[in-house]
């Protein structure tokens, strides 16, 4: 372990030193730098915090994604395509020492490429060690700071909290990354020098969320409530209050406690004490995000929160990395390859939505479609299965018949234009098929493709936005912990809103009804409605993943054979819709699965540190 981190010590040196304009976050004797020089300037030390910003991951920028998605590793999409990483490793389960993101084993892969989007390999986690090692610098080094401006209208003490609170704010958001993947892990909290031993026992789950927790009250003690317009997107108390709820949330969950379902058990059974202190956070969050200046989207902008024509942050986005621009729809970049077919100037990359995904949107009157009162009560006609359904489906997501494009070279041809998903007579079906492509009937619409995205229009211009947390998530996030310590119709100390209640708020925003009564009888019952909304309103926002991990029901819903596409026929001139297993999209989900494996030359080394159960 010691030697491990020596390794990744020499790397961060190796970073800073070959990016000139961000030397100052490692002093180095050969550069004849030291310490005083550095921190003593207050932009100076500002510009280490800021590295540790665009070390949050951003999927819009970072051409990697296209390779292995977060979304096509669970059930809401499909990787089209069996050569690539996703499928070869992920879904083949041989993870260990894969060199593969997302899951690459901590691997940290050259100097510059973190810091500009173009890096096609290193991880999240190594980022997060990298951001980690900047803050803990600003950190220790931060009474040194005398050299204040005067133009930025805040006082030297102001000045100086916030550069605390978002140091506190970013190392807990980043070790959070660490932990949502691997499980418990050395506290991370101070500049380690190569001389330090790593060889410790490996604390757990919960003993890394309380460090973790600990960061998010100290940094909420000292960010600003709000920023003046030049700092928009930084870290506020909101952000702060929302990432403690969230890893509060996790580690309320099944996953996280062991001791409340062992290894290779089916149980999933929640620690109802953190799940306590997961709802008072969300309540918090939820309490103080309008004087944050956040607020919810109506559903006419609700794309806003990843499209817009103006340059800025969601107003919706409590914790999101800074804005991209991509000018040109058909350039290869911003991860177009798994939201743009192939036809259309996208890559053989892409991962279209599953049937299974379509399946989460409910009828227009709050039925679930795989409910039998759905169909007796004319809810659901599964001859015509895409009407009167939640809105968020048409706008998320292309369906068979629906129009994919304007401005066609030939506007009459309706091959192209309107999606065919018939079996085997209909153009896309065909063109999939003949591309040996994992065929799933639909394609993606909303979140981030829009209008004019494709190799006809070209249309650019757009500023896209990615999100970590949005406010509709401090409503899920409250609704499930809140149900799971006190019930549906339980509350939060301090909030008066109850778990069904903020289930609501969210479907009132995509104009839809209250949940229904007979899905709120029990929390058992309410659960599976909490888990489905939360599919729905984060679909392909890189939630799935982790929440089926957490709730360990990825084994289960990850089975062989239970991944969909539509399946449509033409029946004595009758359209039949249908479903099938989606050929070859096999995910090998064992329970070693639900943590990361840490890499076999690390393990090695290691005599304290234990890894993960099964490898």
């Amino acid at each position: 372990m010691k030697r491990y981190y020596t390794r990744l010590l020499l790397a961060l040196t190796a970073v800073s030193i070959l990016i000139s304009c961000e030397d100052y976050l490692d002093v180095s004797p050969e550069l004849g730098i030291s310490s005083e020089e550095v921190f003593t300037d207050y932009f100076s030390a500002r510009g280490a915090v800021d590295r540790a910003s665009r070390l949050i991951h951003n999927s819009v920028y970072n051409g990697t994604d296209w390779s292995s998605e977060i979304g096509a590793m669970s059930d809401e999409c499909q990787m089209a395509q069996a050569r690539f990483p996703t499928h070869r490793i992920l879904n083949a389960g041989v993870w260990m020492n894969s060199n593969t993101k997302e899951i690459g084993g901590m691997r940290y892969i050259g100097a510059g490429g973190e810091f500009n989007g173009s890096d096609f390999s290193t991880e999240p986690t190594s980022k997060a060690f990298l951001a980690i090692r900047a803050v803990n610098t600003v950190l220790e080094n931060i009474d040194q700071l005398e050299e204040y401006p005067t133009e930025l209208g805040f006082s030297p003490q102001e000045l100086k909290d916030q550069l605390v609170g978002q140091s506190y704010f970013l190392r807990a958001f980043h070790y959070f990354q660490v932990i949502r993947r691997y499980g418990g892990f050395p506290i991370l909290n101070k500049v380690y020098d190569t001389s330090h031993d790593f060889n410790e026992v490996r604390p757990s789950y919960l003993t890394s969320t309380d460090s973790l927790v600990a960061d998010c009250d100290r940094a909420i003690q000292r960010l600003p409530e709000r920023w003046n317009d030049q700092n928009n997107g930084r870290a506020t108390k909101t952000s702060a209050r929302a990432l403690k709820a969230m890893a509060l949330l996790y580690a309320s969950s099944p996953l996280m406690n062991p001791d409340l379902n062992p290894y290779g058990s089916n149980s999933r059974t929640y620690n109802t004490a953190y799940a306590e202190k997961a709802a008072a956070a969300a309540a918090d969050a939820i309490n103080s995000f309008t004087a944050g200046g956040y607020e919810m989207y109506t559903m006419e902008d609700y794309k806003e929160n990843w499209l817009s024509r103006t340059p800025g942050f969601p107003k919706e986005a409590i914790i999101v990395p800074p804005f991209s621009r991509h000018s040109d729809p058909a350039g290869g970049l911003v991860g177009q390859g798994w939201m743009l077919p192939q036809f259309a100037g996208g890559w053989f990359a892409e991962s279209p939505p599953t049937h299974n995904a379509v399946e989460w949107f409910e009828t227009a009157d709050g039925y679930d479609v795989n409910d039998p009162d759905a169909i007796a009560n004319g809810s659901f006609d599964p001859t015509d299965p895409y009407s009167n359904r939640d809105p968020r489906l048409k706008t998320l997501i292309f369906t068979h018949g629906d129009e994919m494009f304007e401005g066609l070279p030939n506007p009459g041809d309706t091959r192209i234009r309107v999606l065919d998903a018939t079996n085997p007579s209909g153009w896309h079906y065909n063109f999939d098929v003949s591309k040996n492509k994992m065929f799933t009937g639909y394609y993606h619409k909303g979140k981030h493709r829009w209008i004019g995205c494709d190799r006809w229009n070209r249309r650019g211009g757009w500023y896209r936005s990615f999100p970590h947390i949005r406010v509709a998530q401090l409503y899920l996030d409250y609704a499930e912990a809140v149900n799971e310590a006190y019930g549906p119709n339980g509350t939060a100390p301090g909030s008066s809103l109850t778990a069904v209640e903020a289930i609501n708020v969210v479907r009132s925003r995509a104009n839809m009804p209250n949940v229904l009564a007979k899905y709120t009888s029990s929390k058992d019952e309410f659960r599976k409605r909490i888990y489905n909304e939360r599919a729905v309103e984060l679909f392909h926002e890189q939630h799935r993943w982790h929440d089926l991990r957490r709730w360990k029901l990825a084994k289960e819903v990850l089975g062989e054979g239970n991944i969909y596409s539509v399946d449509i026929r033409v029946v004595n001139g009758q359209t039949v819709y249908g479903k099938k297993v989606i050929q070859n999209a096999i995910r090998v989900f064992e329970d070693k699965h639900y943590w990361y494996p840490f890499p076999q030359n690390v393990m090695d080394i290691m005599t304290e540190f234990e890894q993960n159960p099964g490898w």
